[in-house]
């Protein structure tokens, strides 16, 4: 029996993973559609429109030249919602790989926008960027 930690999660985004991440998450909800009648006793209902939202955490880190090319810094995340003097565009959509594992079956893979970001800076603590995203369409893989 294989157990996980967030030692062995990871945040991809554009092929890579992001350089450092504190943590993520994800929820997904199902909207029921009441099939109640008038003369109903107890409450009925049928799935109706599936929805996931998420955040991370990442770390305000500065890549060092030779990791350039092996990770994503957070302000490439940042600037499909961070803009000056432009809109958010169906252009600025993402696709994200949650890993739970290092295995191929423990990801999590799906379109979404970027919904919210924020840099955080407090003393005595680690800058971070804390983000939030919304799924755009169905989940193209999940964990199997």
């Amino acid at each position: 029996m294989a157990f996980f930690t967030g030692r062995t999660g990871s945040l991809v985004f554009d092929g890579k993973p992001v350089a450092k991440i504190r943590d993520w998450s994800l929820e997904t909800t199902v909207e029921l559609l009441s099939t109640n009648t008038i003369d109903s006793g107890v409450n009925t209902f049928v799935p109706g429109v599936k929805g996931a939202t998420g955040s991370a955490t990442l770390m305000y880190y500065k890549l060092e030249s030779g990791e350039s090319t092996q990770f994503t810094q957070f302000t490439e995340l940042l600037k499909k919602i961070m803009k000056a003097n432009a809109l958010v565009t169906t252009g600025d959509r993402v696709f994200l790989e949650l890993n739970v594992g290092a295995g191929h079956t423990d990801d999590i893979k799906f379109n979404a926008y970027i919904t919210s970001a924020s840099v955080s800076v407090s003393t005595g603590e680690l800058s971070v960027v804390p983000i939030n995203f919304t799924v755009d369409g169905d989940f193209i893989e999940v964990i199997a």
